[in-house]
């Protein structure tokens, strides 16, 4: 933690952020008009503090899309009261970005990924030497739970365990793997954000996204020969003595995580909200009472305090983007622009479904290039399309834009896994990036026509 970090200030910020993510969800079980203003208040004001630690290009995006929605709101005269419910439009992706490493936390406090470690050197130390394979299946597995932590995480026990890999060959089968998480997970922003904009439940279409994300492992697995990093030589670590390690036991770790998810669909089974705040609550109250139970509380709060006083440094740039474009994306609803941008896709896609398919694809990987986040063309784009001029359901153009956002994450140096990748085999993203072409135009079209079989033959 830095001196800026550090700050008093900032310090107080991350509590702001906590409190705002609580007010939302307190406001989506208990509607009043009343928190939601106090929230959407306290958004704008942490959109406002974010400006001086943003990048340049991420500052001069977020000032463009507030700038925009100022013109549209005023435009349309739309009240100020309710302009200001803008700020407060994507508290719910905030929510799940604040909330879920509250899970990560809470199995560092208790010892659960600690356990996780020792398994897998337990099992090296006895001749189980497949630390690409092995790497790829842990990634795959706790990203579903732990998003980006999963990465650093699982990289971190790999380098404790094994005894000799390539680093980047192994960095990069790990931020692979992460993207089979990003086609169906419900503790994934991108899914929540899409259910979101679509007004759908994630039963609507988490059968579509796990059986692309199956799809994508296939391919992963088989294009996993054709990485071949110009300088890439063998790391060798010291051989860990036999027996020394203990063996834990995994079953807490196994037992938490099913309770968890078992916990998730069922809540969302059960009441009227959307699976995006289902996940939220059960992030902050599971840990809690698991903790409680587990007589860890005392000290499971203590890292709890850590993380919120961290969060707002931590997460500045989601903050900024995520506010910003919920800004936008509520004067884009305000005015005639959806239906323009809907003629305009359909015109240039020629009425073609998967023609459609392979445009958003590429749309939204061109604009992520350039430092757009996909949350920005998720909601743009989202807001805009109308499924029936297209003649497909909403779920079919939601999980077109599940693949477009993993696709473009993949390849775009500013995505957030790509630069997870960079900083831990500290090289450059456009080293990442020129080992992922290849991979990518592969994948994005098998995806897109698996996603087009499925309209085909009238499963979604």
């Amino acid at each position: 933690m830095d001196t800026t970090e550090k700050h008093p200030f900032i310090r107080f910020l991350g509590v702001i952020c906590y409190v705002t993510a609580i007010l939302y969800l307190t406001e989506a079980f208990f509607p009043n008009a009343t928190l939601m203003i106090i929230y959407s208040l306290l958004g704008g004001f942490l959109l406002l503090c974010t400006f001086p630690f943003l990048p340049k290009i991420s500052r001069i995006i977020v000032l463009m899309l507030v700038l925009f929605g100022i013109t549209c709101f005023y435009l349309e005269e739309i009240p100020i009261q309710e302009a200001v419910l803008g700020f407060g439009r994507n508290t719910n992706l905030l929510s799940l970005f604040l909330l879920i490493p509250l899970i990560g936390t809470f199995m560092t406090t208790a010892g659960y990924l600690e356990s996780l470690k020792r398994f897998v050197q337990s099992w090296e130390n006895k001749g189980g030497h497949h630390p690409y394979l092995i790497s790829f299946i842990l990634t795959a597995t706790t990203g579903i739970i732990l998003n980006f932590g999963s990465m650093a995480i699982v990289k971190k026990i790999a380098d404790q365990s094994f005894t000799s890999f390539r680093e980047q060959l192994l960095t990069l089968t790990i931020m692979r793997a992460f993207g089979f998480c990003m086609l169906w997970s419900p503790y994934f922003v991108n899914v929540g954000l899409v259910l979101v904009v679509f007004d759908l439940t994630w039963v609507d279409i988490g059968k579509y996204g796990m059986v692309l994300a199956g799809v994508y492992l296939i391919l992963s697995l088989l294009m996993y020969k054709y990485i071949a990093f110009p300088d890439d030589p063998i790391i060798h670590m010291d051989k860990k003595e036999e027996g020394k390690i203990q063996r834990t036991s995994l079953v807490p770790l196994l037992r938490f995580s099913i309770v968890l998810i078992v916990s998730s669909f069922s809540i969302d089974y059960m009441l009227e909200v959307n699976m995006l705040t289902v996940v939220s609550v059960v992030a902050i109250v599971l840990p809690f009472i698991w903790a409680l139970f587990s007589k860890i509380l005392k000290s499971f709060f203590q890292d709890v305090l850590i993380q919120v006083q961290s969060s707002f440094f931590s997460l500045k740039n989601e903050l900024a983007i995520f506010i910003s474009a919920g800004f936008f994306g509520m004067a884009i609803s305000q005015t005639n622009i959806g239906p323009i941008m809907s003629e305009f896709l359909f015109r240039t896609s020629l009425g073609s479904v998967y023609a459609l398919t392979i445009l958003l694809v590429l749309l939204t990987t061109g604009l992520a290039q350039i430092g757009i986040h996909p949350v920005i063309i998720v909601i743009g784009i989202g807001s805009a399309l109308s499924p029936d001029k297209f003649g497909v359901s909403p779920e079919y153009l939601a999980v077109a834009l599940l693949v477009a956002w993993t696709i473009s994450t993949t390849i775009s140096p500013f995505s957030g896994q790509i630069l997870m990748a960079s900083k831990l085999m500290n090289r450059q993203p456009s080293v990442i990036i020129r080992q992922n072409v290849f991979f990518i135009i592969i994948v994005a079209a098998v995806l897109t026509f698996t996603l087009y079989s499925f309209y085909l033959f009238g499963f979604i």
